[in-house]
């Protein structure tokens, strides 16, 4: 087996688990699940539960 055929075949092998992941992540009975997912972030007030202050000795601004 010459390498070409193995770098042909790895290739392919590749192809074939992007393509599964594809079909997993766009499939309908996982779309409520990433909806959710994405829509948590949107949610999320992004701002700090503590009050943070800079302090010179760690090198913060």
């Amino acid at each position: 087996m010459d390498l070409t055929w193995a770098r042909v075949l790895f290739t392919l092998l590749v192809f074939n688990f992007f393509a599964l992941v594809l079909y997993i992540v766009f499939h309908k009975r996982n779309k409520t699940g990433y909806e959710d997912a994405g829509q948590s972030i949107m949610d999320d007030p992004d701002t700090p539960t503590e009050n943070v202050h800079s302090n010179p000795d760690n090198g913060a601004k």
